[in-house]
C-alpha cells in the first residue's frame, strides 16, 4: 500500500482569486488547501451561498465585520450553507468558517460583480484515498492518477499544475462550450470539457501567431473528461465550427515566460 507521506500535494498558494477559480453552472468552484484565503465577491440586494464539503458539521462563522453584514447558516441533505448578504455597497471584510474538519478563509467584497454560489474541490480527500488503497476502485479515481499525478520509483506523486489560463469565446459561443478547468504540468495540457449532449465535441488545435492565424491540429487525446496535448500553447482553440470556437491564453506573464523560453516566438 502507499503511504500517505508518499503523495505530495500540489503547490498551494496564499490568495486565490475568483480567476483562479472555475465554473460549473452557477457556482464558482475553488480548489480547497488549508490555510490559503479565497476571494468571493457579493452584491447588494442578493445573498451568496457558500457550500462547504458534505457531513461537515459546522462550529462557527466569524467576520471582521458583523454590523455592515447579514449572516445566516442551514444545513441541507448534511452539506453546510452559509448565507451571506451584505447591507451595504462597497464594502469588505473577512470570514473565517470553521467546520469540525476544515477552517474556511474568505475575503469578501460587495460590488457589482456577483458570485451566487461558492463551493470547493477536495482534492486531498482523493490523495490521500489513493494512499490507503493498492490500485484504483473506479473509473475516476483512474483518470485521477492519470492526470493529477505520476509514478517516481515506482510511487505515486502529485505533478506540479499551472492554472494560469483565461478563455475567450467566439461571439456564437454560449457557457456550455467553455472548459471547467485549463492546465498544464510543463509538457501536456490538460483541458477539462463540461458534460453536454447538446453539442458534439471540439477538435483541439494551435493557433499560429500570423496574420491570418492559421489553425494546426495538434497531437492530442481524450481521456475522460479531459483533452490530453502534448505540448504547451501560447494560443489553443477548441473549434466546433468556423463561427464557434473557445479560444486558450495562458495569462499574460505566463504567456511571457513561455515565449522568453521558447527563444522569442513560443507557438
Amino acid at each position: 500500500m502507499y503511504s500517505s507521506s508518499l503523495i505530495a500535494l500540489a503547490e498551494q498558494k496564499a490568495f486565490y482569486t475568483t480567476e483562479d477559480a472555475y465554473v460549473s453552472a452557477s457556482k464558482l468552484m475553488y480548489d480547497y488547501n488549508e490555510g490559503s484565503v479565497y476571494q468571493v465577491y457579493v452584491q447588494l440586494g442578493h445573498v451568496s451561498d457558500i457550500s462547504l464539503h458534505p457531513n461537515e458539521k459546522l462550529v462557527g462563522v466569524l467576520a471582521g465585520d458583523t454590523e455592515r453584514w447579514n449572516i445566516e447558516t442551514a444545513n441541507v441533505d448534511n452539506t453546510v450553507h452559509v448565507y451571506v448578504k451584505p447591507k451595504f455597497a462597497d464594502i469588505s471584510t473577512n470570514f473565517i468558517i470553521n467546520t469540525d474538519k476544515r477552517s474556511y478563509r474568505l475575503a469578501v467584497s460587495s460590488t457589482d460583480t456577483y458570485n451566487p454560489v461558492i463551493s470547493w474541490d477536495y482534492q486531498e480527500e482523493m490523495y490521500r484515498k489513493l494512499a490507503s488503497t493498492e490500485v484504483y476502485q473506479n473509473r475516476e479515481e483512474k483518470e485521477f492518477l492519470d492526470v493529477f499525478t505520476e509514478k517516481v520509483n515506482g510511487r505515486y506523486v502529485a505533478k506540479t499544475m499551472n492554472y494560469s489560463y483565461e478563455t475567450k469565446g467566439s461571439k456564437k459561443a454560449d457557457a456550455a462550450l467553455f472548459p471547467l478547468k485549463v492546465f498544464d504540468d510543463g509538457t501536456r495540457t490538460y483541458i477539462q470539457m463540461p458534460k453536454s449532449n447538446k453539442y458534439d465535441l471540439p477538435v483541439l488545435y494551435n493557433v499560429e501567431r500570423t496574420d491570418k492565424e492559421k489553425l494546426t491540429l495538434v497531437n492530442y487525446r481524450i481521456h475522460g473528461a479531459y483533452f490530453i496535448a502534448d505540448r504547451v500553447f501560447t494560443h489553443a482553440r477548441l473549434y466546433y465550427s468556423a463561427n464557434v470556437y473557445v479560444d486558450i491564453y495562458p495569462k499574460k506573464e505566463e504567456a511571457g515566460l513561455l515565449k522568453l523560453l521558447a527563444g522569442g516566438d513560443a507557438q
